[in-house]
């Protein structure tokens, strides 16, 4: 969830604020310049802070490991069982 969420967020704002929306001759607003982030793909920044948010969550998590629970989503990952 950590991971979800912590890509989501960055790339709903920054999606709302590069060039593409407002400030070149092409953007939705050409007129209004409020551009605060240079690159037109907020999935450059937005994908890495989902990957460390991912790893953040995992780091901090107070739940213990537990192998059995592991071996039911890696027979789940690679059978496709209980996928209907």
């Amino acid at each position: 969830m950590w991971s979800v969420y912590g890509g989501l967020v960055p790339a709903v704002s920054l999606v709302l604020v590069p060039p593409v929306v407002s400030g070149s001759p092409g953007a939705l607003f050409p007129g209004v310049d409020f551009q605060y982030f240079p690159l037109q793909n907020p999935g450059v920044v937005s994908i890495p802070l989902g990957f460390l948010a991912g790893w953040l969550g995992t780091v901090t998590s107070p739940e213990p490991p537990d192998p059995a629970r592991h071996a039911e989503t890696e027979v789940r990952a690679l059978t496709g069982a209980g996928a209907v």
